[in-house]
């Protein structure tokens, strides 16, 4: 078995959900420490499988047995994060990917951030720390797990994203604060 790394790995909604219907939810919380947030707790507790199934799932077993970390930020953590962005960011991201990008912003050498959605990536992008975001792909080769995604869950994806981030920053826009916004 692959040891834990030093990160914790902070999950999107989208990610947990994909890990769930691939049925190696179990196997990635035991080779890595995970960490949610109590918007994404609440947001994903079921999947649908091909046959259109609903397999429902409680993430405060997960959390009770120690398997996982739960945290909750506060809102003023959550708007004074949110006032760094223009509305052609702060418009696109919703309350979970709110919740991961401010724990990670707070100290971003603790955490690796893994989502499907464009606007995660585009923000790490624009504020210069795109090294923390990472995609499912990636996450699944370094434990051992990897095997074929949809496109969103891809290193290309994540790398598209956060170039596209990283460039719009560097034309100041998304960032209220950049120099040429």
């Amino acid at each position: 078995m692959t040891r834990k790394s030093e990160s914790l790995l902070l999950l999107d909604a989208n990610v947990i959900i994909h890990l769930f219907k691939l049925h190696i939810w179990e196997t990635v919380i035991a080779r890595r420490d995970v960490c949610l947030g109590g918007t994404v707790v609440s947001e994903a507790h079921f999947y649908k499988t091909d046959e259109g199934e609903r397999i429902d799932f409680d993430f405060g077993t997960y959390v009770d047995a120690g398997q996982v970390r739960r945290f909750d930020v506060m809102v003023s953590e959550a708007q004074t994060f949110c006032a760094k962005f223009t509305p052609l960011f702060s418009d696109q991201i919703h309350p979970g990917e709110l919740e991961l990008l401010v724990r990670l912003s707070a100290n971003p050498s603790e955490y690796h951030l893994c989502s499907s959605d464009a606007i995660v990536f585009r923000v790490l992008g624009a504020l210069r720390i795109a090294e923390r975001g990472i995609s499912l792909e990636d996450v699944l080769s370094q434990i051992g797990l990897g095997r074929p995604l949809p496109y969103q869950f891809s290193r290309e994806f994540r790398n598209r994203w956060t170039k596209k981030g990283f460039q719009e920053g560097l034309r100041g826009l998304g960032l209220k604060d950049s120099p040429l916004a």
